[in-house]
């Protein structure tokens, strides 16, 4: 009887000791999830270190990376079929507008990400933090932006449709536009938010957008020049005749490239002046130099009215002077094709 009696206690023991090692202070959400933040109500992430300001900020990074993966992906899929499935006009800022926002979106989300629990293990010497996303908090916070977005969209176009002017129409477009690009990450955002997935549909779609601001573009008839001294071989550019045509040659490419059309100057409703002015040097160590400024303006045919104007500091360099000379003219071909057209629609826009 007392051996039963006996093994009987050490079982207690051994039964209590083991419910007291269960329940010996380790939160629940560090080994798994947390019954007081649970997935339908919460977005979490983790993070440990023996540092505990270490440990906070790789939980908020865990919690952004589910914003950041997701919405990086998607809209890199979506969007750059869209722009592979229009005209070839240069659509591919549609995809580093995305790019853009996509950044500036996550940090926002950070910002609104709480360190709701931290716990360290006295053994091991490591912190734990909960990183903890309410929801419906941020839900309320991506529908009120998407709304926004919406409405700045609709005033865009309204105030379109009232404008006679196809430069200003164009600038109204591209905020049309830029609106709702902007507006796709967020829409991204609050599918992850939801714990159903859903978002809210635009009542606009971009393809339409799109299309829409590439017929206004169509309409705008250039005349590009680059303003020169006929009198001087060299003209006040510092470079040769030959390279001056090329240099022209460049310009009107880029300007059909950007969607507009390349007019005459007797057919063309607006003048794009272009000048280039470059001094050259050499420097003791056999380098030439190229530094200068491009500038274009934007002008009215037929009240010479100026719609805008803008600078590029041109600085570049070879120890080889004709390859110095070609580097700025490459310079200048890059500037152009990856500027001219948003450069020009922000003229209108600004008017």
């Amino acid at each position: 009887m007392q051996y039963k009696i006996g093994i009987t206690l050490l079982t207690s023991i051994l039964f209590l000791s083991a419910c007291a090692g269960i329940g010996s202070g380790i939160p629940d959400w560090v080994n798994g999830k947390s019954s007081a933040y649970p997935d339908t109500k919460y977005l979490t992430g983790k993070g440990q270190d023996t540092h505990q300001n270490v440990a906070r900020d790789r939980a908020r990074a865990d919690l952004a990376k589910i914003f950041e993966v997701a919405i990086t992906e998607k809209s890199h899929d979506e969007v750059s079929y869209k722009s592979n499935t229009l005209d070839q006009i240069k659509n591919t800022q549609l995809d580093t507008s995305n790019t853009r926002q996509i950044t500036s979106h996550t940090d926002q989300i950070i910002s609104g990400i709480e360190i709701s629990e931290t716990w360290q293990d006295k053994t091991s010497g490591q912190y734990h933090a909960l990183a903890t996303v309410d929801r419906a908090k941020m839900s309320t916070r991506l529908r009120s932006i998407i709304n926004q977005l919406d409405d700045k969209t609709a005033q865009a176009i309204r105030q379109a449709r009232q404008k006679s002017d196809p430069f200003d129409q164009l600038g109204l477009a591209s905020i049309a536009l830029q609106s709702q690009i902007e507006r796709e990450p967020y829409q991204k955002q609050l599918q992850i938010v939801n714990y159903n997935g859903t978002g809210l549909n635009s009542p606009y779609d971009i393809t339409t957008l799109l299309n829409d601001r590439n017929a206004l573009l169509k309409r705008l008839k250039i005349h590009a020049r680059l303003i020169q001294d006929p009198n001087n071989d060299t003209n006040s550019h510092g470079l040769a005749q030959s390279q001056i045509i090329n240099l022209e040659k460049t310009i009107k490419g880029a300007v059909a490239s950007a969607g507009f059309t390349d007019a005459s100057n007797k057919d063309a409703d607006y003048i794009l002046n272009v000048d280039l002015k470059i001094d050259k040097n050499k420097d003791p160590q056999g380098w030439y130099w190229q530094k200068g400024l491009l500038e274009i303006v934007l002008q009215e045919q037929a009240d010479n009215k100026i719609l805008g104007s803008k600078q590029w500091l041109i600085k570049e360099s070879s120890q080889d002077e004709k390859m110095s000379e070609k580097r700025v003219l490459d310079k200048i071909n890059t500037l152009l094709q990856t500027e001219l057209r948003e450069t020009l629609i922000g003229f209108g826009s600004a008017n």
